[in-house]
């Protein structure tokens, strides 16, 4: 990623990259500043230029990191950026090594991995003065960067040769991963060749409808009629026979 990123970027590229690290991004700081003295040697880069580009992007990677604290003060703990390398805990032990030794551990924690980012954070947030901390990290940073570059320059080939032969059993382990992957899966279906797949199907013509779930074609207000039953009578009721009518009764003969 380092060298593709300098590769297509050049000079910004590493400056781009020492300004994320100092940010959170997981790239040790030496490493573009290795790489960079790597391409110098080969004739990619100028070597002044390379080295100028390293000692520019560790320092505004440093004041980016120190104005985000000047800025925001205690709150910048509150950011998921930050949270990651600068707990509360964390805070108030570095604090306490400013108040015991000032700006000098800058120079010290730049050496030690972690260190670099939250001492600078918490530098902010302490409001240390800006010009006072630019000394400071210059002087820091020309201790540690051409320590870095010169390695790099002398160990190019070295580097280049492990950087080769790593990539070379990364390879080698992903593709043993990816067949033990596949075996694995092969193995799996053909277990489970033969075994039915999901939920039962049934075989009548039409399967019940759970309760409350509409008919087909139906809208979900409307009802779905009853259907008849041998108890209950199948249309309108029968028309009832009228009742004849009294007529005039035997007894009632008129004598004559």
């Amino acid at each position: 990623m380092a060298e593709d990123l300098i590769g297509q970027f050049g000079y910004l590229g590493i400056v781009l990259l020492l300004v994320l690290g100092g940010l959170g991004l997981p790239v040790p700081e030496e490493a573009p500043i290795i790489l960079a003295a790597i391409l110098s040697k080969k004739g990619a880069m100028w070597p002044p230029m390379a080295f100028g580009s390293c000692v520019a992007g560790v320092l505004i990677g440093d004041f980016v990191v120190y104005g985000l604290g000047y800025v925001y003060g205690e709150r910048v703990l509150g950011f998921r950026l930050t949270r990651t390398f600068l707990t509360r805990a964390r805070e108030a032990q570095i604090k306490g090594y400013f108040r015991r030794h000032g700006l000098k551990i800058l120079v010290l924690g730049r050496f030690a991995v972690g260190f670099r980012t939250a001492a600078y954070l918490t530098a902010g947030i302490l409001r240390h003065p800006p010009l006072k901390l630019l000394v400071t990290d210059l002087f820091a940073v020309l201790l540690s960067t051409p320590l870095m570059f010169a390695l790099g320059w002398a160990f190019a080939h070295q580097i280049e040769a492990g950087i080769r032969e790593v990539q070379h059993y990364l390879a080698v382990i992903l593709a043993a991963v990816l067949v033990g992957w596949l075996v694995v899966r092969s193995h799996r279906a053909r277990r489970r060749g033969g075994r039915p797949v999901g939920p039962p199907v049934l075989e009548e013509d039409e399967a019940p409808l759970p309760p409350g779930d509409p008919a087909p074609g139906l809208d979900p207000g409307e009802e779905m009629a009853v259907p008849p039953t041998s108890s209950s009578p199948i249309g309108p009721p029968p028309p009832s026979s009228p009742s004849p009518t009294p007529g005039p009764s035997k007894s009632a003969v008129p004598l004559e």
